[in-house]
């Protein structure tokens, strides 16, 4: 037990080693959210730091928005008082706080960002299930295409060539295009009515084409020895690819499919043709109704994020199969 007890110490100890940097941003980061969380101004506060000029005028029309991301909140009031002339007030609440950030440029950049960030987030997860998605079928039809354009059957192998020929030979764009638009023409019972599921099987498609190749690639590169070895040894043709091929095979396909990973997750933004409520197209309404270009620079931010974590965790995979090698 006292062993047991020690090793686990030593891989504790080891894990703390390598990550400590990391460790000591996220403790900093910590220690500065809690006090923010518990100090972050309500809407009745941030109503309250309203001028009275502004409480008082008369408008034909007002409306007004509160939005919180837990460490700051934000406070959007907006009078019309005629036709040519709209009033609004911008409230940013931090550190129990409530500044009136009307007149600054930079201040008032935190207000949208508050307001902006829970749209932003729903269209990422959007994003980022699609993606998921879309890569997993399609390196799972991909594992089955690449196989039968490797088939000695002249039929199969000529449809799966013909089948990756097609899918990398067109844009993504125009397929999503002809999967939406063009296939309940010619064929009204095959009309799919919901985006998700439209983006889903157009991704899908287009990846296993690409995947197909990146997996037949990666077991032809395994040298033919090693099939001959295991034929010389009794192995059937399965137990070959199973138990001597595949594995050599799990690093090599990570770089290229987590390229693909990349692509899809980027290629996303095209389903704002079909109104797909992702990431890219939630942007564009805010753009649209607000006018304000800085909402651009949030959304590549959450994408660059996005793609930070992906990347780190295909690295780690990566390593992990390096065993095999």
């Amino acid at each position: 037990m006292n062993l047991v007890t020690k090793e686990k110490n030593n891989s504790f100890l080891k894990f703390v080693k390598r990550h400590r940097v990391l460790l000591i941003v996220l403790a900093v980061l910590i220690a500065v959210c809690i006090p923010l969380v518990l100090t972050v101004p309500s809407e009745t506060d941030l109503k309250g730091a309203v001028s009275q000029e502004f409480q008082q005028l008369e408008a034909r029309k007002e409306s007004y928005t509160f939005n919180s991301i837990g460490i700051m909140s934000a406070y959007k009031a907006q009078k019309q008082i005629s036709a040519a002339d709209v009033r609004q007030v911008t409230i940013l609440g931090v550190a129990g706080q409530a500044i009136d950030t009307t007149d600054n440029t930079f201040t008032t950049f935190f207000v949208n960002f508050v307001s902006w960030l829970p749209s932003l987030l729903d269209g990422a997860w959007i994003t980022i299930s699609l993606t998921i998605s879309s890569v997993a079928a399609g390196v799972i039809m991909s594992v089955f295409i690449a196989l039968g354009k490797m088939s000695k059957f002249k039929p199969l192998s000529m449809i799966c060539r013909a089948y990756v020929f097609f899918f990398r030979g067109t844009p993504l764009l125009m397929q999503l295009y002809f999967l939406w638009f063009g296939l309940p023409l010619l064929f009204p019972s095959l009309t799919i009515s919901d985006r998700f599921v439209a983006a889903f099987i157009a991704f899908s498609l287009n990846s296993a084409a690409y995947c197909a190749e990146n997996i037949r690639a990666a077991i032809e590169s395994i040298d033919k020895g090693q099939f001959e070895a295991a034929k010389a040894l009794g192995f059937t043709y399965g137990q070959t690819m199973r138990k001597i091929v595949i594995p050599q095979t799990y690093r090599r396909l990570i770089p290229p499919i987590a390229n693909e990973f990349i692509m899809v997750l980027k290629d996303a933004s095209l389903t704002s043709i079909i109104a797909l409520q992702d990431l890219s197209k939630i942007t564009n309404s805010i753009l649209t109704s607000t006018g304000e270009v800085s909402v651009y620079i949030v959304s590549m931010v959450i994408y660059l994020i996005i793609t930070a974590v992906f990347s780190k965790v295909f690295t780690v995979l990566e390593k992990k199969f390096s065993i095999y090698e």
